[in-house]
C-alpha cells in the first residue's frame, strides 16, 4: 500500500519496496519459518503487474526485481499465465502511441527488466515442466520481442546522426539492450534442438551480426571524439559497450551449447571473420612504448572485452570435442562435417599462419602494464598468473588460444617457429628497444609455451646455453629466462645439463635482482627438484645456496599466498633430498 501510494515520499517509497522485497524472499516460500498465508499472496499477487509506470529508477529496479522473484517460486504451478500476462502488457505499451514518451520509455523499461530476470531464472531452472513451459513461451517471446528490438533499433539508426541526441536516444538502445538479454538466453535454451528454432528467431539471430558490427562502429566513432564539446556522456558509452559486449555473450553461449550448429550455420564465418578484423586492427595498439623509451606514453583505448571474446570463439574452435571425428565416423557424422568447414572455410592454412604470427608478435609477448605491475604489485602479478583466470585478460587468452593452435597444427607450425625463435636477437639492433623487447618476449613465450611441441625441432640446452640474450640485464629477460627452464624441464632436459640450469636459477634467485625474478626462478627450480628424473647426489652442491635463497625470498615478501608458495618449496625440496637435506 504505501509503495503503491504515489502521493508519499520517494524515499518512503523506496524503503517499502525494499522491505516488501526482502520479506518476500525470505516468508513466500512455503517451505519458510512463519511463511506468509495463501490468503495475503492472493492479495498481493494481482497487483504486481499494475506499477509498470513507475517513473523512479531506483524504485522500479527494487519492483522488478520483486516480481521476478514471486515469478520464480510461483511459475508455472500457482501462476501458470504470468509470462502471457506479462507479454501482453509488454506489446500493449510498444504499440500505444498515445502515451507520453517519457511514461512510455519508463513502462517498456521496467516491463522488460522484469521480462529479463523472469528468463534470466527460468532459464537457470533443470526441472522437466520448468524447461517444457520455457520451450512453450519462447516462440511467443520471439514473436513479441523482435519487433520491439527492430522498431527501436531503426528508431536509432534515424536520430543517430542528429545534434544533441544522446537524451532522447538513450531510452531506446537501454530498451534494445534488455531485448537482446532476453532473446541470447532463450535463443540458447528455449529450443531443445536449435534447428526447430522459427523464422524469426533464426532471423535475428542472423540479423546480429551486422547490427554488432554497427554499434561498435557508432561506440569507437564516439570513444574517439570524446574530446569534442558534443562527446558523449559516459552512462551513454556504457550502455553501447554493454550492447556490443552482448553480442559476444549470445556467440559464446551459441558456441557453447550448440557447437554443432554453430559451425555449420551460414553467418558464422562473417561472424568470426568479423572479430578477427578487430583482432587485427587493435593489435598495434597493444604496443605501448615501454618506460624506458617513452615513460609518457598512454595506451590507445581499445575494447578489451571484445578482443578476449573473439579470442575465445577461436580457441574453441581450434581445439573442441565436438569438431574432433573418430575413426568409425562416417562422412555424413557431424564432427566430419565442421571437421570439413572448419579446415577449407575457417582455419585454412595461410590464415592459420597469419593467427600464430600476430599472435606471436602482439598479443602474448609482456605489456607495458606487466612491466609497471612488476614494480608495483609483483607478488599479485605472480598470483594473478597461477590462477584459472585467464579468460579475462587478453594475454593470457591469447596465450591459451596459441597453444591450441600449435598443438592441433603442429605440423605446419612447429617447424616455422623452430627456425623463428632460433633467429634470436640477430635483428634486435634493427629495431627500437620497444620492438626488440615485443620480437624477443614472443619468441620467448612461444619457445615455452609450445615446448611439448617443438623439442623435436630445438635443442632447448644447446639454445640456453649459447643464447646471448639470456646474459641480459632487463628484467623481463631474466624472468623469461626463469619461466623458460620451468616449462622445458618435464620435457627435455638431459642429466648432464641439469647442474648449468641448477647454477642459472640460483644465480637468477639472488637477492641483487627483482622479487618477481627470484620468486619465478625458485618456482622452476621447484620444479627441476619435483622432475621423476631428479638426482639428489647431483643437487648435492647446491642444497646449501638453494635453501639460503629460499629463505631470503620468504622474508622478503608479505602476503600470505606468496609466503605459503615458498614454503612449499622449501617442503618440496626437504622431501625430494631425502637424506642429502
Amino acid at each position: 500500500d504505501v509503495f503503491a501510494d504515489r502521493s508519499m515520499a520517494s524515499q518512503v517509497r523506496w524503503m517499502a519496496i525494499v522491505n516488501l522485497k526482502n520479506g518476500i524472499d525470505k516468508y513466500w516460500k512455503r517451505a519458510a519459518q512463519h511463511p506468509i498465508h495463501i490468503s495475503e499472496k492472493e492479495l498481493v499477487r494481482p497487483r504486481l503487474l499494475t506499477m509498470l509506470d513507475e517513473g523512479d529508477p531506483l524504485i522500479a529496479t527494487q519492483y522488478c526485481v520483486t516480481v521476478a522473484k514471486i515469478a520464480r517460486w510461483e511459475y508455472p504451478r500457482v501462476w501458470p499465465g504470468f509470462a502471457e500476462e506479462l507479454l501482453a502488457q509488454t506489446r500493449a505499451i510498444a504499440a500505444d502511441d498515445a502515451l507520453p514518451g517519457a511514461q512510455r520509455s519508463a513502462m517498456e523499461h521496467n516491463a522488460l527488466h522484469t521480462l529479463h530476470l523472469f528468463v534470466k531464472s527460468l532459464a537457470a531452472r533443470t526441472m522437466p515442466l520448468e524447461r517444457q513451459k520455457m520451450r512453450e513461451i519462447t516462440p511467443l517471446v520471439f514473436a513479441v520481442l523482435v519487433p520491439i528490438y527492430d522498431q527501436r533499433l531503426a528508431q536509432f539508426h534515424a536520430a543517430i546522426m542528429q545534434a544533441g541526441v544522446f537524451a532522447s536516444t538513450l531510452p531506446l538502445i537501454k530498451s534494445i539492450r534488455l531485448c537482446i538479454k532476453v532473446l541470447r538466453r532463450l535463443w540458447t535454451f528455449g529450443y531443445e534442438k536449435i534447428e526447430e528454432a522459427d523464422k524469426v528467431a533464426q532471423d535475428f539471430f542472423v540479423a546480429t551480426i551486422g547490427h554488432q558490427s554497427a554499434f561498435y562502429d557508432v561506440y569507437r566513432a564516439m570513444v574517439d571524439g570524446a574530446a569534442s564539446p558534443a562527446a558523449a556522456p559516459e552512462d551513454y558509452l556504457t550502455v553501447l559497450r554493454k550492447i556490443v559486449l552482448l553480442y559476444g555473450k549470445l556467440y559464446l553461449d551459441f558456441q557453447k551449447y550448440h557447437a554443432v550448429k554453430f559451425i555449420t550455420a551460414p553467418c558464422t564465418k562473417s561472424m568470426l571473420h568479423w572479430y578477427w578484423q578487430q583482432i587485427s586492427s587493435d593489435a598495434p595498439r597493444l604496443v605501448v612504448p615501454l618506460c624506458d623509451e617513452d615513460p609518457d606514453a598512454d595506451a590507445p583505448l581499445t575494447l578489451e572485452p571484445l578482443l578476449i571474446q573473439g579470442l575465445i570463439l577461436y580457441k574453441n574452435v581450434v581445439k573442441n570435442y565436438f569438431y574432433q571425428p573418430d575413426d568409425d565416423d562416417g562422412p555424413e557424422s557431424d564432427a566430419v562435417r565442421c571437421r570439413h568447414v572448419i579446415d577449407t572455410e575457417i582455419l585454412t592454412p595461410a590464415f592459420v599462419a597469419q593467427m600464430a604470427e600476430m599472435l606471436m608478435s602482439h598479443y602474448i609477448p609482456l605489456k607495458r602494464g606487466d612491466l609497471e605491475r612488476w614494480q608495483d604489485d609483483p607478488e599479485g602479478w605472480m598470483a594473478d598468473e597461477d590462477s584459472d583466470y585467464w579468460n579475462f585478460e587478453v594475454r593470457r587468452c591469447a596465450e591459451h588460444l596459441f597453444v591450441d593452435l600449435v598443438g592441433q597444427n603442429r605440423a605446419q607450425l612447429a617447424p616455422e617457429l623452430a627456425r623463428f625463435v632460433q633467429q634470436g636477437s640477430a635483428a634486435d639492433g634493427a629495431h627500437s628497444p620497444t620492438e626488440a623487447h615485443y620480437r624477443r618476449d614472443g619468441q620467448f613465450a612461444a619457445l615455452g609455451l609450445c615446448a611439448s611441441d617443438l623439442y623435436d625441432h630445438i635443442d632447448f640446452c644447446q639454445w640456453l646455453a649459447h643464447n646471448p640474450v639470456v646474459d641480459s640485464p632487463a628484467g623481463a629477460v631474466k624472468w623469461r629466462a626463469a619461466w623458460l627452464v620451468g616449462k622445458w624441464v618435464a620435457v627435455k632436459l638431459p642429466a648432464a645439463q641439469r647442474p648449468h640450469v641448477y647454477a642459472l636459477l640460483l644465480g637468477l634467485a639472488a637477492a641483487s635482482e627483482p622479487l618477481i625474478v627470484r620468486m619465478e626462478a625458485l618456482a622452476s627450480l621447484v620444479c627441476c627438484v619435483n622432475d621423476w628424473d631428479f638426482a639428489a647426489d647431483q643437487f648435492a652442491p647446491f642444497v646449501q645456496p638453494a635453501l639460503e635463497r629460499l629463505t631470503e625470498v620468504l622474508a622478503a615478501v608479505s602476503t600470505p599466498e606468496s609466503r605459503m608458495r615458498i614454503v612449499n618449496f622449501l617442503s618440496s625440496l626437504v622431501q625430494r633430498l631425502q637424506l642429502e637435506i
